[in-house]
């Protein structure tokens, strides 16, 4: 957070050109923007372009390049998943996979960073597995989840015909996203402090 703007990049979605995922993803980082942070987001379409992670590799993927860059820069992410069969989306899985390019970094992975979690499934139980899932894939990546995770029913809850959310999805997304400027400003004070 060298220019006082925090940089959040937000991970997931779906192919889906309906999709609910996609449309809390670009709320949650719209409302970090509002707080003054810079966004980048990498949705369903960029995702399905990385290939299947390849552990054995010698060369990262071209198609992670901008997706590991973008996180290495990061001072928190956003990762926004559908809840299939009580986990996260294999595409949303398998960009997180790309982030092992990481590993030999000063920070390594998600050091350091606040993660947000965003999920939409049918039904309160696969929003519920699929949310812990989903931060057990953070504490291994050595990142922070924040204290609140936003879930949303897709069986009981819309979006609107403008994309927008109700009044408590959008609350929600509104506590996501200054949960993480908050994390991001504390970091970013402490970091100050302990250079002096």
């Amino acid at each position: 957070m060298t220019d006082g703007a925090a940089r959040i990049v937000g991970i997931g979605g779906s192919t889906s050109a309906a999709s609910v995922t996609n449309l809390l993803l670009r709320a949650c980082l719209d409302e970090c923007a509002a707080l003054g942070a810079q966004t980048v987001a990498f949705t369903g379409a960029q995702l399905a372009a990385l290939p299947i992670y390849d552990a054995n590799g010698d060369v990262p993927a071209a198609a992670a390049t901008a997706l590991v860059a973008a996180v290495r820069a990061a001072d928190a992410v956003v990762i926004a998943t559908p809840g299939y069969h009580g986990g996260m989306s294999g595409l949303v899985k398998n960009a997180i996979d790309h982030l092992e390019l990481l590993r030999d970094d000063e920070h390594p992975y998600l050091d350091g960073r606040a993660v947000g979690v965003i999920v939409a499934a049918s039904g309160w139980q696969a929003c519920g597995t699929t949310l812990v899932s989903v931060r057990s894939a953070i504490h291994s990546l050595r990142g922070w989840p924040t204290p609140f995770g936003v879930t949303v029913n897709s069986a009981e809850r819309h979006p609107e015909a403008d994309g927008s959310f109700d009044e408590r999805t959008a609350g929600a997304l509104h506590i996501l996203a200054t949960q993480l400027r908050d994390f991001t400003a504390w970091r970013a004070a402490a970091r100050a402090t302990s250079a002096r």
